[in-house]
């Protein structure tokens, strides 16, 4: 028999063997290390995503909070911002509340934030006086939250963990103004990232308020011919513009 017509030896079928698989080895790592890549890539692309969603709901709170106190639902007043000394960890009042279908309802609104199980929620009402059957409507805003600390900053960059500073501001009418400060910290501790910091500057406008004493927005719609619209001076410097969403 001739040297053409003769088979593969036992040797080169187990060399062959060995190569294919060491290439199929190789392959299939890496294969492997493009699927978790893409899944870790991914991952994180919605923790992002989720990050800058939450931070960026907080920004438009936060940076149109008005001087407007509310009244819960047992008609105890509220100040127009609560840090550490009510029901969540924060509750305020802020302005830019859309109205596309044109309701009879105010521009204004009061949000709240807590943590409930790992996620961070945001509640807000669909009035700002509440009743005793007033209940707020729930968000999830991120989840994998272990803490949300609040410091609020004043002119001189003071921070403090509570508001108001005193009892004498934590109940007031609607024709009083609480003092507001000028910037807050958010801290917010994560499973996945650690410890992340914003820093929010409050809006510097002044609200109007009517002659009857009340917030102007609390009820737009309704006509009252003695409503005094002209709006009050802004300070010297600042730059008055409320953000809306």
């Amino acid at each position: 028999m001739s040297r053409g017509n003769q088979g593969f030896t036992l040797l080169e079928v187990l060399v062959a063997m060995s190569i294919f698989a060491f290439i199929g080895l190789g392959a299939n790592q890496m294969l492997r290390t493009i699927i978790d890549t893409r899944e870790i890539t991914t991952a994180s692309n919605k923790l992002m995503n989720s990050m800058v969603r939450a931070f960026s709901t907080m920004e438009r709170d936060f940076s149109q909070i008005v001087p407007r106190p509310v009244r819960d639902e047992y008609g105890e007043s509220l100040g127009p911002m609560l840090v550490g000394t009510g029901d969540y960890l924060v509750e305020m009042t802020r302005t830019g509340w859309n109205n596309p279908a044109r309701r009879t309802r105010s521009n204004l609104q009061r949000v709240a934030y807590e943590i409930d199980d790992g996620v961070l929620l945001r509640h807000f009402w669909l009035v700002l006086d509440r009743a005793e059957d007033s209940e707020p409507i729930t968000q999830e805003i991120l989840e994998g939250v272990e803490d949300l600390r609040i410091i609020l900053l004043d002119e001189e960059g003071q921070g403090t963990d509570s508001w108001p500073e005193n009892e004498d501001q934590s109940g007031l009418s609607q024709g009083q103004a609480q003092n507001l400060p000028r910037a807050v910290e958010v801290i917010l501790q994560t499973k996945a990232l650690g410890e992340v910091r914003r820093v929010f500057i409050l809006a510097s406008m002044a609200i109007p308020v009517d002659r009857q004493g009340s917030v102007n927005g609390d009820n737009p719609g309704v006509g009252n011919p003695n409503r005094d619209t002209a709006p009050r001076a802004d300070p010297p410097g600042s730059t008055p513009q409320i953000l809306t969403n």
